[in-house]
């Protein structure tokens, strides 16, 4: 996409002039339409509901891969067997994240009462049904994560000095949508750390955020859309680089979102190294109408223990409030990004390496029980949060 595909004075007209919506990859589209176009109270029926002789089936399932004696990256359907009918179910999941509202959650599994080890192996299991491919590990990805707080836990000699990363602290944080991660965010809640303890959820359909500011600040998107967001890498053992690149993409019509903050602000863990350039007062306006709009237009989760969520990484953002902030709070919920090759949106041909890396084949996929070491990847690039 050309850069100068969207000017400060455009209007909507001359957006809707200049590119159709059926426009070929990486060029803008003026309005979207469909599904994921949604604000609020309009996002519902996104709960899809376990029967207990679908959970049963899921139970037994579990312990069929514990029985195989694999490690749990073998984890797929073939090593977690279900019926061709909840396979079915579990399959429209994914269309309904790709092509419907962009978010969907899947209750019921408390009642299994699985041990941690027992919920790992049916959060890996289930989410093989709804997309094959997950993320593999690599030192800016992870195949699962635990996102908890662990502000509390002893820090061992190799992690002094090091920072925290956002999913193990309970700061809140703004609206984004995480990096070349992967195109569904899979969350399962363990542990939803009690009523009233903070930690709510929150999503906003960035294709409404989008649909927003072409009628009120098309200048906004021009900001996003311009290569030269100035997003510090971290490495492993030297010191950080710069990568100029857009937080908008654009193919065959649709906007994708990746922005992210901590790379571009610092977080309160991690500061952003002196040797970066600072944004743009430009770059932080659009980040702060962004913000605004997506916030405005926001609908809270509704969320249980034992649910499954799964969002569209690409086209809803997500956010959450602020939780232990006077004592360690009990919130625990494992992540994992993933894709469906068969419902997989086509993205921009210029990013394209960077959208497929972390799928990489061959590569590692842990999936750990215990999150014995919260420093592991707190220095990998600039996924999250």
């Amino acid at each position: 996409m050309s850069v100068s595909s969207l000017s400060a004075k455009s209007s909507l007209d001359s957006l809707r002039s200049h590119i159709s919506a059926q426009s070929a990859p990486d060029l803008l589209a003026p309005v979207i339409t469909g599904d994921m176009v949604w604000e609020g109270a309009e996002l519902k029926d996104y709960i899809n509901q376990l029967s207990m002789t679908e959970i049963e089936e899921i139970k037994a399932a579990v312990q069929h891969f514990k029985s195989l004696n694999l490690n749990r990256g073998s984890i797929e359907m073939s090593t977690f067997p279900l019926s061709e009918l909840l396979a079915n179910k579990l399959a429209t999941i994914s269309k309904k994240v790709y092509h419907g509202q962009g978010v969907a959650v899947l209750r019921g599994l408390h009642e299994a009462k699985f041990d941690q080890e027992e919920s790992v192996i049916a959060f890996a299991g289930v989410s093989s049904y709804v997309c094959p491919d997950r993320a593999t590990d690599s030192y800016a990805f992870q195949t699962l994560s635990h996102v908890r707080d662990a502000t509390h836990d002893p820090v061992p000699e190799f992690a002094k000095g090091l920072g925290l990363a956002g999913s193990k602290i309970g700061t809140a944080m703004g609206f984004h949508c995480d990096r070349f991660s992967g195109d569904i965010l899979a969350l399962h809640v363990l542990d939803d750390g009690g009523a009233a303890s903070g930690g709510e959820q929150f999503v906003s359909s960035f294709w409404k955020v989008y649909n927003e500011l072409v009628e009120s600040e098309p200048a906004v998107l021009e900001t996003a859309a311009a290569a030269n967001w100035p997003f510090e890498l971290k490495q492993k053992d030297s010191d950080p680089y710069l990568q100029l690149e857009p937080i908008l993409f654009f193919s065959q019509g649709k906007p994708i979102c990746q922005l992210v903050k901590a790379p571009l602000l610092g977080t309160p863990r991690i500061p952003r190294s002196k040797t970066m350039p600072d944004i743009s007062a430009e770059q932080l306006h659009a980040m702060e109408v962004i913000e605004s709009v997506a916030k405005r237009f926001s609908a809270k989760i509704d969320r249980q223990n034992g649910d499954m969520q799964f969002i569209n990484n690409l086209g809803v953002m997500h956010a959450r409030s602020a939780y232990g902030v006077t004592e360690r709070s009990s919130r625990h919920l494992l992540r994992m990004f993933l894709r469906d090759p068969e419902n997989m949106w086509d993205v921009p041909s210029t990013y394209e390496a960077k959208f497929n890396d972390a799928f990489t084949k061959g590569r590692k996929q842990n999936l750990p029980v215990i999150d014995s070491d919260p420093w592991r990847k707190t220095s990998g690039r600039y996924c999250h949060g």
